[in-house]
């Protein structure tokens, strides 16, 4: 195994670790509220308010649509998220958290607030390990591993930077500094 190879392997065990903590914590805090791992994610992708359609949810959190489904029966019994008709498509539902289900959030989001916000090096630093991760996710969306990315690097208006001229937002008209760049972007159009 050359340098760079050895190297790759130092970047996804670190980021499988990671990951293994962040899936730990968050299963925790699900068997605090008493959800399925499943159901807090659930909660954590509905909180930013968007509706989603039962089978965007199910492609956002890489399961099948049977298996979102039945975790959104659990959560719609505990009064947790709504399922309604589309109104631009009637055959299909969308969903969204009820009041409750928005508590619930909050008090998740709380709760994994000292996790999610340990601060490893200069802010620097972090925006530069941002960039190079958000990299990483839109080439294995491009190898079809991921299935979901809404970050600038997959968006139409993202312009990459280029010899004297920073990457910017087409949309927003700004620069985008490695800090600004957005991993869920609610304005993303896919290329």
């Amino acid at each position: 195994m050359n340098d760079d190879a050895r190297l790759d392997h130092k970047v996804l065990a670190a980021v499988e670790r990671l990951g293994r903590a962040l899936r730990a914590a968050r299963q925790q805090v699900a068997t605090r509220h008493e959800l399925s791992l499943l159901g807090l994610n659930v909660i954590e992708t509905l909180a930013d308010g968007r509706c989603r359609r039962v089978g965007d949810l199910a492609a956002e959190l890489d399961v099948s649509q049977p298996t979102v489904s039945d975790a959104l029966t659990v959560l719609d019994k505990r009064h947790l998220v709504a399922r309604h008709r589309d109104s631009t498509d009637l055959r299909t539902t969308v969903v969204s958290l009820t009041s409750t289900g928005s508590a619930i959030a909050a008090d998740i989001a709380s709760e994994l607030r000292p996790v999610l916000t340990a601060k490893a090096g200069t802010t620097s630093e972090r925006a530069t390990t941002l960039r190079v991760l958000l990299g990483e996710i839109a080439r294995l969306q491009h190898a079809g591993i991921i299935t979901v990315n809404r970050s600038c690097f997959s968006c139409h208006h993202y312009q990459p930077p280029r010899a004297r001229t920073p990457a910017r937002c087409l949309l927003l008209g700004t620069a985008l500094r490695d800090r600004d760049l957005r991993v869920d972007c609610p304005e993303h159009a896919p290329r």
